[in-house]
């Protein structure tokens, strides 16, 4: 059949689950703007007591690391890998417990004065601004956030997504991340975070917006949990090829990471690797979502040399990591049947209608 964007949107559409189904919660951040964000000063970092360069404040700010949890920003652009901003978030709460949703309460003034002075004094100072009464810290409402719904997640793996010319979904597998514009997703099954990371990321997504619309759910440009609830998720029915994603996830998220830890782009070709990978699970997940009918050999030569590993290697500064992952690719791309291999006319379809509807 010939494949038109109205067809793969129509077929999307109806994929009965979602990402609601299999997560926990989704939920949104912390408004961007708050008076508890503070911009590290870096030349101290490494220090126990380093101090912080407060927003809009032209002099240094000493507080407690405790409460000092690393900042996304959601205007940053972040695949894959967290993109940490140059601030932190001043928390004044307690998580408590190890649980996936986690209790939390938050610091009482007296509590605040004995525990945290640096801190307590920072929030003096905020009150004076907005305040002339001259009175302190009569109350924890006046430094508690409005919306403290992301808290329960504090310290808990999720998956942060971001809105800009399209989605882009980040792993923060620590969990304690600060996020501002935009959306936290906590999963069911944790062994499931790479994949969906993967999906997320993946060019299907950007059809989305046309599901949202079809179902008349998204009126503006802005992103909510109620819409990304009805992403429609589906799996491989090869446990091989959705392996194959997991792991390409796990090298995204790793060769992600080093653009923001590391100077690789004196590294030749560093941009064409990320490209590389990318390119080769957008192809398993439009196979997963669409046609279920890629080229046997095709998964073969892939499953032969993308190898998967116990150990965390995404988080990892290793470049020699790096050096292994170039290596993947030649042996691949080398593979004598690799050339050989061939998408159906159905496949290829769907390709160039994605790609000239603008969403490839």
């Amino acid at each position: 059949m010939f494949w038109s964007k109205d067809n793969i949107v129509e077929r999307l559409s109806k994929i009965p689950r979602t990402l609601e189904d299999i997560s926990i919660e989704i939920f949104e951040g912390v408004p961007s703007t708050n008076d508890f964000l503070h911009k590290v000063s870096f030349s101290r970092e490494d220090c126990t007591d380093a101090p912080y360069v407060c927003r809009n404040l032209l002099r240094n700010v000493n507080i407690e690391q405790e409460l000092m949890y690393p900042y996304m920003d959601g205007a940053l652009s972040s695949e894959f890998a967290i993109h940490s901003a140059q601030y932190r978030f001043m928390l004044p709460y307690e998580i408590l417990g190890q649980d996936i949703r986690k209790e939390y309460r938050i610091f009482q003034p007296e509590e605040m004065k004995t525990r945290f002075p640096m801190a307590y004094k920072r929030l003096m100072e905020i009150k004076y601004k907005f305040r002339t009464d001259g009175e302190g810290l009569y109350s924890a409402d006046c430094y508690r956030l409005k919306d403290e719904s992301f808290l329960h997640y504090i310290n808990t793996p999720k998956i942060i997504i971001t809105d800009h010319y399209r989605l882009q979904a980040s792993y923060d597998s620590a969990g304690n991340h600060v996020f501002a514009e935009g959306i936290g997703v906590v999963l069911g099954d944790p062994t499931l975070y790479h994949y969906v990371t993967a999906a997320l990321n993946s060019s299907i997504s950007r059809v989305f917006p046309e599901i949202w619309n079809l179902g008349k759910v998204r009126n503006n440009n802005n992103l909510y949990p109620k819409i990304l609830k009805r992403f429609p998720i589906t799996f491989p029915e090869s446990e091989v090829t959705e392996n194959l994603i997991n792991t390409i996830s796990r090298y995204l998220i790793y060769l992600n990471r080093q653009k923001y830890t590391a100077k690789v782009y004196s590294l030749p070709d560093y941009q064409k690797l990320i490209d590389f990978y990318k390119r080769i699970s957008d192809l398993l997940i439009l196979d997963t979502y669409i046609t279920n009918d890629l080229d046997p050999k095709f998964i073969e030569i892939l499953a032969e040399s993308i190898t998967s590993s116990e150990e965390e290697f995404e988080y990892s500064n290793d470049m020699y990591l790096l050096i292994a992952l170039q290596e993947i690719k030649k042996n691949i791309l080398s593979t004598p049947d690799f050339r050989k291999c061939k998408f159906n006319n159905e496949f290829t379809n769907i390709l160039a209608t994605l790609k000239n509807n603008g969403v490839w």
